[in-house]
């Protein structure tokens, strides 16, 4: 399939939602003046994970910046928005160093930022400063999936449509319809990508020309993937659920409320943010260590 540009089809739904974009995942662009109050209100929101190749903590995508947490222990403590940049990651995602974000401009946001819409952000030096990718003040990708294999493929999804870069998103396809809620690519094989929707887990094999449905596969909200390849997810019943060398799936521990993020570390830990705040466990949710608890704003 040949790589177009996909401008035409993100004005068009951008322009659609804009009456609504005070009410849209609760991501208003106004800030609390206090830093610590600023702090607990971004970190309600929190949208992606990834290991901090710095220090071997997280690091957060949020509702206000990209914040620090700077250990997988109990001890862990969060600093941040870093660079005090305060813009809404909608989309976070990492290799090898490298961190792309779309969302939402801050506040503090560097005019370069664009308005409205960050399009898609590039960074190299752990999300402290950020170049313009593609579709600045116009795309806000609410999911990206970047190749480990293939570094210049990235996958985002947004407004039902899963969209493919072959060039380190400067250009995208037309995509392909669907109601993604969460998309991964295959860290062996960039052209094989999964989408988690509320009729199941869908599978392409053609770098996301098409999907099938997997039959065998829970349903799920989130998914992962760990050194292995086998993929892990947040099932809708409330349940961890891993995939066996087998093919076949298993049912790990339960996490407790809506899950809003889910990640696997370099050293086989879960980390998933929920109701508790950040919590990690090594044997599949059936033991958990709450990492960090944000405070309640009032």
């Amino acid at each position: 399939m040949p790589v177009r540009p996909i401008r035409r089809r993100l004005i068009a739904a951008l322009a659609a939602l804009a009456a609504a974009a005070p009410v849209l995942a609760g991501c208003s662009l106004s800030r609390p003046a206090d830093p610590e109050h600023a702090t607990q209100v971004a970190l309600e929101h929190i949208h992606g994970l990834a290991p901090d190749p710095q220090t071997g903590g997280l690091l957060i995508a949020s509702h206000g910046g990209i914040y620090q947490l700077d250990t997988l222990r109990p001890s862990a403590e969060v600093t941040g928005p870093l660079a005090g940049n305060d813009f809404d990651a909608m989309g976070f995602t990492s290799v090898n160093g490298t961190f792309y974000a779309s969302g939402h401009p801050g506040p503090s946001s560097p005019d370069h930022f664009g308005a409205q819409n960050l399009g898609l952000i590039r960074s190299d030096d752990t999300a402290r400063t950020w170049t313009n990718v593609a579709f600045t003040g116009e795309a806000d990708f609410h999911d990206l999936t970047v190749s480990e294999s293939d570094p210049d493929r990235i996958y985002a999804n947004n407004f039902g449509i899963v969209y493919r870069s072959d060039d380190g998103g400067r250009t995208w396809n037309d995509g392909v319809g669907v109601d993604a809620r969460d998309v991964l690519v295959d860290p062996d094989d960039p052209d094989t990508v999964y989408a988690t929707a509320p009729e199941g887990l869908y599978v392409s094999h053609d770098a996301g020309k098409t999907f099938q449905l997997d039959p065998e596969a829970p349903r799920m909200m989130l998914i992962a993937v760990n050194h292995l390849g086998f993929l892990i997810g947040t099932s809708v019943d409330g349940t961890l659920v891993y995939e066996l060398p087998s093919g076949k799936w298993a049912t790990g521990g339960e996490y407790t409320g809506a899950a809003q993020a889910l990640a696997v570390t370099p050293g086989e830990e879960i980390v998933i943010v929920d109701r508790r705040g950040i919590a990690t466990t090594s044997d599949f949710g059936e033991t958990w260590t709450i990492i960090y608890t944000p405070e309640p704003h009032v």
